[in-house]
């Protein structure tokens, strides 16, 4: 626990470099956000009602009396937290986790105490407030049994939620909109509570719920300092975007692999780490306001060198269909080969009326392919990879949204022999031979193609980046509305 607890102290020589903010830029997929489906809590207790547990329980606070009172209590919760302690709690041999005869154990306390270190984590102290109504009650009474039942089962409840929130985060990317795309973190909340039940101490049922990445300790110890020092910029921007960063970390695995790419969005930039060191790092390009590039990962397969481009038909209609108006040889002058139905023909015989999905529009290898000469591929079902381009101006610009979804690279050459595990003259030689070739790579490798307006970078400093798709307002509004269920309906 002590480990856990850290991030305030030992961290905070790191420091930020403050960014202007942006103006929001439109939300982009399905607006709102579902308040997470909340019920009563219905613990029916077997065999409590027979003469003899009714003699022989104890006195009025004895736990085999807290038990009993659980069956009348009214709770509310995340639906899945209920089933959990409704299975727990309605066993005929279930134990008391928190209380005794007399109160709160010191389990108890321990867990009340990580509760109010909520904020530390970048979460928030109102959404895990156990109900404590039983200090002023008479010891041995029948109320104080009922209030002690209350707070074992709440406690029960607000713990199992911080540490899932914890573990997985508060939000559900995949309702935020249709730009993320992730596979939730499963959590056994049954087995967390007998495993709660069966520990003598707090630690080793909680620690591996808890966040433990550097990445997670640098942004904790940089949001205690933003708190505190009253300094980095506009601090409340910058505390939002380091509390929506940890939120997204934790849809991520705890621990990223010793090797790895990772491209963040915001900052215009790719990187590859190789043995857990940063090896290589490059700018990129990325889609534009209405053809966004989604957050979500991957694994890296294969290298395809000198690819041809299969025109989207959204690019045909959008894009093509007004030149063709103007000039119906235009894809052939431009070098694109146009089949219709399977057979080809020039651009200049084709009807353009007829429907689009009969049409294929491709443009062959070359280096005025706009994919360059090499693509990176990791199969997802956004369609989206990392690819060359001969658009090599973009990357001198500040704000590289230029894309259809997909990610330039500035130094794919580099990028490919780093996946390839090979050599950058290999990759040139696999080019110069002109011929379209798919290469595997000899190991996966995964991918993250994120959305991070602030991340600590190598140098051990907090930078932060424009929100530039509007999407730390979108989770800051999904975190305030999970919260508000809670507190309402608690």
């Amino acid at each position: 626990m002590v480990a856990m607890l850290a991030f305030s102290g030992s961290e905070t020589a790191l420091r930020a470099e403050p960014q202007p903010q942006s103006p929001t830029a439109e939300l982009g997929g399905v607006q709102g956000y579902p308040a997470p489906e909340r019920r009563l809590v219905h613990i029916a207790r077997q065999g409590d009602g027979s003469m003899l547990s009714t003699l022989f329980d104890g006195g009025a606070t004895s736990p085999a009396k807290v038990l009993r009172e659980m069956g009348g209590l009214s709770l509310s919760m995340d639906s899945d937290i209920a089933a959990a302690l409704e299975a727990y709690y309605s066993q005929p041999k279930a134990k008391l986790i928190w209380v005794d005869g007399k109160g709160p154990n010191a389990k108890a306390r321990e867990a009340l105490a990580l509760l109010k270190q909520a904020e530390d984590w970048g979460l928030s102290t109102a959404d895990y407030a156990a109900t404590e109504t039983f200090a002023a009650l008479p010891q041995n009474s029948s109320e104080r049994a009922k209030a002690l039942a209350q707070f074992e089962v709440s406690l029960s409840s607000e713990l199992l939620m911080f540490l899932q929130d914890n573990f997985r985060g508060r939000v559900d990317p995949n309702k935020l909109s249709n730009y993320y795309d992730f596979k939730r973190k499963p959590v056994d909340l049954r087995g967390t509570l007998a495993q709660l039940s069966a520990s003598p101490d707090l630690n080793s049922a909680v620690d591996h719920f808890m966040p433990s990445s550097p990445k997670f300790a640098q942004l904790a110890a940089e949001l205690h300092w933003l708190r505190t020092s009253g300094q980095g910029g506009d601090a409340s921007v910058n505390i939002n975007k380091v509390i929506v960063a940890m939120e997204e970390l934790r849809w991520m695995p705890q621990e990223f692999p010793d090797r790895y790419v990772f491209i963040n969005q915001p900052a215009y930039m790719a990187y590859y780490t190789e043995n857990g060191a940063l090896a290589l790092s490059m700018k990129a390009v990325i889609g534009q306001q209405d053809h966004q590039t989604n957050f979500f990962d991957a694994s890296i397969k294969t290298v395809e060198f000198n690819p041809d481009w299969g025109v989207p038909q959204s690019i045909i209609k959008n894009e093509m269909l007004p030149h063709l108006k103007r000039d119906p040889s235009y894809l052939d002058k431009e070098g694109y080969k146009v089949s219709v139905n399977g057979k080809s023909m020039p651009s200049a015989k084709v009807d353009w009326t007829q429907p689009l999905e009969n049409i294929a529009v491709v443009q062959p290898p070359g280096p005025d392919n706009a994919l360059g000469q090499l693509k990176i591929l990791f199969p997802n079902p956004h369609a989206i990879y990392m690819h060359d381009t001969p658009a090599r101006g973009k990357f001198a610009s500040q704000d590289r949204m230029f894309s259809h979804g997909c990610v330039r690279l500035e130094n794919p050459r580099a990028m490919a022999a780093a996946v390839l595990k090979t050599s950058t003259d290999s990759v040139n030689q696999e080019i110069a031979a002109g011929e379209k070739k798919d290469v595997p790579v000899p190991e996966e490798v995964p991918v993250y193609v994120s959305y991070f307006t602030a991340w600590p970078t190598a140098d051990g400093v907090i930078h932060y980046y424009d929100d530039i798709y509007g999407r730390d307002a979108q989770t800051l509004s999904a975190m305030a509305t999970t919260t508000a269920s809670r507190s309402q309906t608690r």
